[in-house]
């Protein structure tokens, strides 16, 4: 495990925040708010397109860890020269939006390129939701054996959801937390819950078993940097007001099983994953 020493307390202590500015978002401007209100909020780190520029912008001005997401090996390991702490692979939905789906081999390849490559820089990859749950739990399994350090997981894209809709957004978290409970159960890596994320549903991805969230579009929605860090504090708040309550998910949301035929004596998913 290769997790930089700067975000390793909030991934071991389940409470890990990330500052999501977009992987297409290269206005310098709102990059830099969202920065600086994760700093003011004391967020875990930022997530940011990968573009120089805006790294060696945001490392003059700001001392929080960043985390660069693309799809390229090769613009990964361009981006650590620039000295990122975290690199990830995913941030998938621009891509949903063009009819672009991605494979378990396709992102196997591109974690190989860059894990080999970079074999001491902490790295996460994002599971797509469009895999079917057995088959995310297979390439969380695949990542961890080449040294992945963090997994990502996904709700449904924004793009088959109306804006603002709060059955889409609601559909959203209960996709990536069904994602996190079953991963969580089949695999000891740390996950990040990053789809639907709100106050509402921050406590709900660490009682499914993640070890951080991402939040983005409702930061991104916000015009000024006070605004912005009042809601990194208000799901802040929810989190530990959740973790105090010390409440457990023994329930039974659906009692239908899922069919594993990738390796069914080795994948748990305990007939509680959320519909």
């Amino acid at each position: 495990m290769t997790i930089s020493s700067s975000i390793t307390n909030d991934f071991t202590n389940k409470l890990a925040l990330k500052v999501i500015t977009g992987l297409n978002n290269f206005n310098m401007k709102k990059v830099k708010q969202m920065t600086q209100a994760a700093e003011i909020a004391k967020a875990t780190y930022v997530d940011i397109a990968a573009d120089i520029n805006i790294i060696n912008e945001l490392r003059s001005n700001s001392t929080i860890p960043i985390c660069v997401s693309s799809i390229s090996a090769q613009t990964l390991i361009k981006c650590q020269k620039a000295d990122v702490q975290i690199l990830e692979i995913g941030n998938y939905d621009s891509f949903y939006e063009q009819g672009r789906l991605f494979s378990s081999k396709e992102i196997m390849n591109i974690s190989k390129d860059t894990k080999y490559s970079l074999p001491n820089t902490t790295l996460c990859v994002t599971i797509p939701h469009v895999l079917r749950v057995e088959e995310q739990i297979e390439l969380t399994r695949d990542l961890e054996r080449i040294g992945v350090d963090i997994v990502q997981t996904e709700g449904k894209s924004t793009s088959l959801s109306k804006n603002g809709d709060l059955s889409g957004i609601i559909g959203r978290a209960a996709s990536t937390c069904s994602s996190t409970y079953a991963i969580s159960q089949n695999s000891n890596m740390p996950i990040v819950s990053a789809s639907g994320v709100s106050a509402l549903t921050a406590p709900i991805s660490f009682l499914y078993g993640a070890s951080g969230i991402g939040i983005g579009n409702n930061i991104r929605q916000l015009s000024n940097i006070t605004s912005m860090a009042m809601y990194i504090y208000e799901i802040q708040t929810a989190i530990e007001n959740n973790r105090s309550n010390k409440q457990d998910i023994n329930h039974s949301i659906s009692r239908s099983s899922i069919n594993c035929n990738l390796s069914p004596s080795k994948i748990k998913v305990h007939n509680k994953i959320l519909q």
